[in-house]
């Protein structure tokens, strides 16, 4: 699928605002957010934006009900990585496609450079990840998997 102009433009103001002076993109951000862990709230405004519960449930390794999780006080640190990084990944997804709607298409779309598997379907593990979010940057500089 070919990045489109723009089109539904996402807007990250609400993750922002999620964590006030941090951006999320940077390593040091990054860090920073999972030094001092996601809360359950912020867990279910990332989950509203998001939208994927299952796959937000298995990244941060839980089996139960996702919405127990938002009550806690805060995840461990190995969930809060896997988190993050999930989120990182649907972002610069959505920013090559100036769409999170169109990112989420694009997620669920099969991917010959990935024997026919969606890239929603390796998220769960940071490998998985990895392998997306090459392609991701593969696509940032015109190739198109």
């Amino acid at each position: 699928m070919k990045p489109l102009g723009i089109r539904n433009k996402f807007s990250l103001d609400s993750i922002n605002d999620l964590f006030s002076g941090v951006d999320i993109m940077s390593p040091t951000g990054c860090l920073s957010i999972v030094r001092s862990r996601v809360s359950g709230d912020q867990l279910k405004a990332i989950t509203d934006f998001i939208g994927e519960k299952e796959l937000i449930a298995r990244s941060i390794g839980t089996t139960s009900n996702l919405s127990k999780s938002y009550q806690t006080k805060r995840l461990s640190s190995t969930a809060t990585d896997n988190l993050i990084d999930l989120l990182r990944v649907y972002i610069q997804a959505a920013k090559i496609y100036e769409s999170l709607d169109l990112a989420k298409e694009w997620m669920h779309s099969s991917i010959p450079a990935f024997g026919g598997e969606t890239p929603v379907s390796m998220l769960d593990s940071h490998a998985g990840r990895e392998v997306v979010r090459q392609a991701l940057r593969r696509m940032e500089f015109g190739e198109y998997v």
